[in-house]
């Protein structure tokens, strides 16, 4: 969990392109299958719903912070945020984080929240914000209340994933079209150098249009150039193999 906090704060805390890519390499180069799987889902938008009711996280963290409701509300006014109002105003962790992994946390302690009655779940809350820091705490209350984001689209996270494991990243991002659901055996397929897998009645991702980042004469002498129109409406696709 606090490796995957690290990433979300080094992605948050960086504006280049190449630095938020390198960050995202490097976890996946380090992190375990099953963290990994995680991460691409939370990545890619793939974040669970609110899992606590709004009502009852705000009166266990006011609870567990000791401090007066107004406090609380002016804070939260301040900073406009629930998550990380929650994860600035409570007590510090009185070690130095938890260091379970990333799925450990989100399959034992997210998504186990869900359809336990409120005294339950705020046992389990508890237990859980006093055993993070504060950089996991913020990540972990973004994910429980369902309004987890982070600057990367899904185009990073493919080269990303292609710089980690040395595929190319249209064999990257064909693998993550469709329905699939993360764990360590999927995320062990998806950087696989084995293409035995392929679904053949998958399609291709359409590649959208991109303004051009460098100087017009990058691209070379205009008559080696390839030109399409450049189609609005909904796109077709038609793969002969």
């Amino acid at each position: 969990m606090k490796a995957f906090a690290q990433l979300y704060e080094a992605i948050d805390t960086t504006t280049s392109t190449q630095g938020k890519v390198a960050a995202l390499a490097a976890y996946f180069r380090g992190a375990s299958p099953g963290d990994a799987a995680w991460a691409v889902a939370f990545l890619t938008g793939r974040r669970p719903k609110r899992l606590v009711k709004a009502g009852d996280l705000r009166a266990w963290a006011l609870a567990l912070a000791e401090i007066p409701e107004w406090l609380f509300d002016a804070s939260y006014a301040q900073v406009g945020d629930l998550a990380e109002t929650i994860a600035l105003l409570l007590p510090d962790s009185q070690s130095n984080g938890d260091d379970g992994s990333l799925a450990e946390w989100v399959v034992k302690r997210l998504l186990a929240l869900k359809g336990l009655p409120p005294d339950a779940q705020r046992e389990m809350l508890m237990q859980s914000w006093t055993r993070l820091d504060s950089s996991s705490r913020f990540v972990f209350n973004k994910l429980l209340t369902g309004a987890f984001r982070v600057g990367v689209s899904d185009g990073l996270v493919v080269r990303a994933l292609a710089e980690a494991s040395g595929l190319h990243g249209d064999v990257v991002a064909h693998r993550l079209i469709g329905n699939w659901e993360p764990s360590a055996e999927w995320y062990s397929q998806l950087v696989s150098g084995e293409t035995t897998d392929a679904d053949w009645s998958q399609p291709y991702p359409f590649f959208l249009a991109h303004p051009l980042q460098d100087a017009l004469e990058s691209l070379g002498d205009v008559r080696d150039w390839q030109v399409e129109w450049k189609w609005d409406g909904i796109r077709a696709q038609v793969v002969r193999r």
